[in-house]
């Protein structure tokens, strides 16, 4: 199967991991976090750019917490975006409106951003949805200078803006995400990069007053996110029938045991508050090491898959993707789909020759039955068509097609909506 997850890691990550953190112990936090600094071209050296947490929104809210804002603030989300990220705001009592993202792409224009910032905005989340970049945050910058950008890098490591900036350098500061889909993973984790000195000097001074303690997962959430992360590893190596049989095999014992590891659905529904102060398991921070040492590998690969697509899927009208620069590292290949119709028939030919057809974001406020904190049906128009029609192909180590399955992509697209001019 070709499918989203683990894209990075290979089997062998895993004894190297274990080895490095019988060897190094709690430091191997600090190796996994020096060497993600040099992914993004930053200086190791200064311990506190960059961060390491539990999750991606564990960064987020860690950073947000210490803005200190006024009661009445507002933040600024786009119109396409995961429910973990207004969730952070939701439980800081913070305000959120949605900015609606351009019909030709899955992020807002930073027009569009501009337009929405009001007196009472505070915040704005700036999305870098597959690893497309959101440009113009200079000029965002400049012009609302009262206002903190944070930008939203979970998909986008690697992915630099049309001046060769990377991504999570941009704002003021940036939160990533490690989790079993994302480009590099440690099953469960985050970071929050802090490029801006005075954002930073500001976040010290806040943890000063304020002490921030994360704790360490325990031993069994730990071993509950590796067997899932090698469980994900499993699904991307095995022939479609194998690992269907395996599926039925294991379904209902690891429902009863509870060994995966996801996002409770109490979360996803507003109910309850996750543990914003988990840490980063150092065995965990080993995994994301052995990936991070393969930066330049791991992107190019990505880059290389992306204009196979870009060659493969050529002339078809009634597929959209939008255009990105060149230094973008996509997470997953997003096109636009004529409609949900559509968009469902093609995902059920993609599953007959062993190719997983995605269909991520599928609301505004990603999964579909999420609470939707602050957004009201209709607000993003644009966001909702995205939610209907799109449809990602795999990148990754993982996702290499063969010919055949090449040919029947191609197949495909000119069946279901994409025939040539």
């Amino acid at each position: 199967m070709k499918g989203h997850v683990a894209g990075a890691l290979r089997w062998r990550d895993l004894p190297g991991a274990l080895w490095h953190w019988l060897r190094r112990g709690d430091a191997g936090a600090e190796d996994f976090r020096a060497a993600f600094a040099r992914s993004l071209g930053l200086d190791p050296a200064q311990a506190g750019e960059v961060r390491l947490f539990g999750t991606g929104r564990a960064a987020l809210h860690a950073f947000t917490a210490s803005l200190d804002l006024p009661v009445g603030s507002e933040v600024l989300l786009p119109g396409y975006t995961c429910v973990v990220v207004p969730n952070v705001f939701m439980h800081l009592g913070l305000a959120v409106r949605y900015v609606d993202i351009a019909r030709d792409d899955f992020n807002p224009t930073p027009d569009a951003i501009s337009n929405e910032i009001s007196p009472a905005t505070r915040v704005v989340v700036v999305p870098h949805n597959f690893g497309l970049v959101t440009e113009g945050l200079d000029a965002l910058r400049a012009k609302h200078p009262d206002v903190v950008f944070i930008e939203d890098a979970a998909h986008a490591w690697g992915s630099t803006d049309a001046v060769g900036r990377m991504v999570g350098t941009l704002g003021h500061a940036a939160f990533f995400s490690f989790e079993f889909s994302k480009p590099l993973t440690t099953g469960i984790g985050g970071a929050l990069v802090i490029h801006d000195p005075g954002s930073r000097e500001r976040f010290t001074a806040h943890l000063s007053a304020n002490p921030l303690t994360l704790h360490a997962p325990s031993t069994s959430t730990v071993i509950k996110q590796l067997l899932t992360l090698c469980w994900h590893r499993l699904t991307m190596s095995l022939p479609r029938p194998a690992l269907h049989a395996l599926i039925a095999l294991l379904r209902t014992p690891s429902r009863l045991l509870g060994v995966v590891a996801k996002t409770p659905d109490s979360e996803v529904a507003g109910e309850t508050e996750p543990d914003y102060r988990a840490g980063l398991h150092p065995l965990s921070a080993a995994i994301g090491l052995m990936q991070a040492r393969r930066f330049d590998e791991i992107h190019a690969l990505r880059r290389a898959q992306a204009q196979d697509y870009d060659a493969l899927l050529t002339h078809l009208p009634g597929w959209e993707w939008p255009v990105r620069a060149p230094g973008a590292v996509l997470l997953r290949y997003p096109l636009l789909l004529p409609d949900a119709t559509t968009r469902d028939a093609a995902i059920a030919a993609l599953e007959d020759v062993g190719i997983v057809g995605g269909t991520w974001f599928d609301d505004v406020v990603h999964p579909r039955g999420s609470r939707r904190f602050g957004y009201a049906a209709g607000d993003c128009p644009n966001g909702e068509r995205a939610a209907r029609t799109v449809l990602n192909l795999p990148l990754g180590r993982h996702a290499r097609l063969r010919p055949s399955q090449r040919a029947a992509l191609r197949a495909i697209a000119e069946r279901h909506g994409g025939r040539s001019p």
